[in-house]
This record gives structure tokens, sequence and C-alpha cells, in this order.
């Protein structure tokens, strides 16, 4: 029976994979009071620079940590990115490269202004607008960044969202060197969520955590101080297997960076959004023992971890298809030699985000 149900998921999740966007996860998330639905990306962001690199979502395990090339003194590949640092030149911002270190917030105010986020006349500077992401369908304009509202509305306002996030961990062994791992996380599970057979889900808002929105601060407190949230759930390899083709997204524990110096890896998770708050971005973070999933404001400056979202319609679209709407560039789209540009304030730019005389 566990046979049948395990091949019956993965035909529900190749028949996915074949109409979908590349890289995206077979689950739907509702993400608004109209209905808008999206899809996660199968791993975090990550980028290595040079002639050979590029933007890509690390590895096909989701429960797989990126490694930032700050602690291990490489310049190469990031992880952790500042808010806005998509590689757009034209954002106003100093930083923009997805390499930047600056622990100036200023450096990072896209437009020179605090009230800019990802979307709209500067929707380029998030990181799946502007680039083709290269095992994402390798097109600009298939994925973006969660806005807070929408991070919140999945966690908190959708129907039976307390029903449908935990927290967790992984366990497998490397092919390679045999070394046994273990990553922590925060799990989503999709709207039509159900349960495959074989398999334990314990729910923490069943054992003491309460939903508790303060904007800026805590959306869910822990009142059950015995409780160590990352141990609640532990799958093996071939458990998580099922939980992901039944639409299971894991966000891990991949810590953030300050500066050139990265902390708290495999214990807490830091999920930037499209949204800033004055000087600082929102973001969602969890972290380990007792604590709480809360919504702070924090520094641009800081690197935090990218999950980029897709919308069901992108299913084989690419940039001119999709029209970057709603979190997008906003401007007339105009076809210029076999060239698709974009005419906006007076300028005119590509689908890289470059400006064109």
């Amino acid at each position: 029976m566990k046979k049948f149900l395990l091949s019956a998921l993965v035909f529900v999740a190749s028949t996915f994979a074949a109409h979908a966007v590349e890289g995206a996860l077979p689950g739907r998330f509702t993400i608004n009071a109209e209905g808008d639905t999206v899809h996660f990306s199968k791993g975090n962001l990550y980028y290595k620079s040079g002639s050979l690199g590029g933007f890509s979502f690390f590895s096909d395990q989701q429960y797989k940590t990126p490694e930032d090339g700050s602690n291990s003194g490489s310049s190469q590949y990031r992880s952790l990115f500042g808010f806005g640092t998509s590689g757009w030149k034209n954002s106003g911002a100093n930083a923009y490269d997805p390499m930047s270190t600056s622990t100036d917030n200023a450096d990072y105010l896209i437009g020179g202004s605090a009230e800019n986020g990802l979307t709209g006349d500067y929707a380029y500077a998030d990181w799946g607008i502007y680039n083709a992401i290269q095992n994402g369908g390798n097109i600009a304009g298939l994925w973006r960044t969660l806005s807070m509202d929408e991070w919140v509305y999945i966690l908190s306002k959708r129907e039976n969202a307390q029903q449908l996030f935990t927290m967790g961990r992984v366990k497998w062994t490397d092919d390679w060197d045999h070394t046994e791992y273990t990553c922590n996380g925060l799990i989503l599970l999709p709207d039509n969520w159900v349960k495959p057979e074989g398999v334990i889900v314990l729910l923490i808002t069943k054992y003491g955590w309460e939903l508790d929105y303060t904007p800026g601060d805590i959306l869910y407190h822990n009142s059950n101080l015995d409780l160590n949230t990352y141990t609640l759930n532990t799958y093996t390899l071939e458990q998580w297997e099922l939980m992901e083709a039944a639409g299971a997204v894991f966000l891990p524990a991949a810590g953030y960076r300050k500066g050139s110096e990265v902390m708290s890896v495999g214990t807490d998770g830091c999920y930037i959004s499209s949204t800033p708050h004055g000087n600082g971005v929102c973001s969602l973070e969890f972290t380990s023992g007792n604590s709480s999933l809360e919504t702070p404001w924090y520094s641009r400056a800081y690197g935090y971890s990218v999950r980029l979202v897709t919308r069901p319609e992108n299913e084989g679209q690419g940039i001119d298809e999709v029209g970057i709407q709603p979190s997008a560039v906003s401007g007339q789209k105009v076809l210029r030699n076999g060239m698709l540009l974009i005419e906006r304030n007076g300028k005119t730019y590509n689908a890289q985000g470059a400006e064109v005389k």
C-alpha cells in the first residue's frame, strides 16, 4: 500500500511538473482574499558570480541549506541577500549587486528612498523579475518575492491556516561521504493538503503556539516553554519525499548575514519580503527552541534567505507573456527590431532592466 501511495504521489507530482514552470513545487498557496495563488520554488535562491555564474535554485532538495560564501571566505557565491540586490544597476541604490556586503543601511535604498520596495517602478530590484533563473525556466519575469502581507496571509489568514504549517527537521545520509545530516526548518502545507499515509505531521498550533499578530513583531507566540519546535517532526528522506510530492514546502533555517559574517545557521530562518518599512525591510523569522514565529522589521543591509514564488498562469511563459504584474514594472511594452522593450517614465529598458537608447 505504501509503495502504491508513493507511486500515486510521484505520478501527481510528475503530471504537475509536465505543465508547470521549471523549478516550481506542486503545492498551491492562497496569498490574498481575492484567491490568488502561487507555487513556491524548489529551493532557496543561490547566486554564483563570474561569466559562468548566475542565479539558480539551490539543489533539487529543499531541505539542503546553501552555504553563503562569506563564512568560507569565498567571494564567488551568495545565498543570503541584502534588500533589492538583484543586480539591476539602475535601481538607484549603491548596493545593488548580489555580492554586496555593505553594512550601511542607506546603501540599499532603492531609488534613493526608504519608501520604495520591490514592486511598481522598482520591480527590477526583485531577483526573480530581473533575472532568468537558470533552473527555473531560464526566462526573466517568471518569479517574484512575496510581500509581507502575503507571507502573513499564508500563515494566518487563508482557510485553515493554523493547520497548514508546522516546524521540523529532515535527516538524510550523503551518498558521497556517507555522513548523516540534519536540516531544521519551517514547513508550509498547501491549500488542498492531504497527509500522506504513513507520515505523522504534528502541528505546532496544537502544542502551545497561538496566533498573536502584531505587525513588525509577533505572528505566533509559543506558550509551551517545554516544546522544542524543530524536534516536533523528524522525517527520513523517504518520508520527506512523500511530503513534498503532496505539496509541502520546506524553508531551511539558513541563518542570516551581517556584513561578511553569517550567523545562526541551523537555528534561525530569516526570509525576506518585497515590503519596506522605514529604513528597514519586513521579513519572516523563525527560531529554534521554544521561540515564536515573527515578522520583524530589520536592516536592509542584513543578508536574508530568498524563496521565490511563481503564479500558476505563468506556465510556459516569459516576461513578455506574463506582463510582469502586479509586482512588476509599470510601463508600456513595445516590440522593436524583434526585441521586447519596456518604456517607462520617458526611458526605454530591455527585459534585463538595462536602459536602451
